[in-house]
């Protein structure tokens, strides 16, 4: 198996970063979307920030599944470590994020809190450690550590916390 590649990765989820943020740019109740991603003031709070009407702050967390459709997987792919070599968090517990995106290559739009995600996320592991399906993946020099959770299951247990859209709609 080859390492997975960050930098080919992340240059592959630009366009759909674009997806997101053109997705928020067209809600009603949001004024501006700015893509935040290498401004490092910003790198806990997310990939973009969001701003509605009167003034509130919003920050979204971008995952991008550039090489995967809803049809290839039924579930999100949810990064616990970014490096179990340093145990340095990755994904929902990298960030402070408001929401937690999930964009898939076919246009589905998962949006999730973020908060809420990992508290049920970290209440499923406490109660049985074989919740979810824990892959190991190598990068070029250190390893990732994600879960496979299944997005129906996500679905009901977030429930107003969790919804599907269609990216372009």
């Amino acid at each position: 198996m080859l390492p997975y590649s960050f930098p080919q990765k992340r240059e592959q989820s630009l366009t759909l970063v674009e997806v997101v943020k053109g997705w928020f740019a067209r809600r009603g109740d949001v004024l501006e979307v700015k893509d935040v991603q290498e401004d490092p003031f910003f790198y806990y709070l997310g990939d973009l920030m969001i701003v509605r009407h009167g003034g509130v702050v919003q920050f979204v967390e971008v995952k991008c599944e550039s090489s995967y459709t809803r049809r290839d997987t039924a579930n999100l792919a949810i990064e616990r470590y970014s490096s179990i070599e340093k145990q340095s968090p990755g994904g929902p517990w990298h960030t402070d994020a408001d929401f937690y995106v999930h964009v898939y290559a076919d246009g589905l739009l998962v949006v999730m809190s973020r908060r809420k995600l990992v508290e049920w996320i970290e209440s499923e592991l406490a109660r049985d450690a074989n919740s979810f399906p824990y892959r190991l993946i190598p990068n070029q020099g250190w390893t990732t550590g994600t879960y496979l959770v299944p997005r129906q299951r996500a679905k009901a247990a977030l429930s107003q916390w969790y919804r599907e859209y269609e990216a372009a709609g």
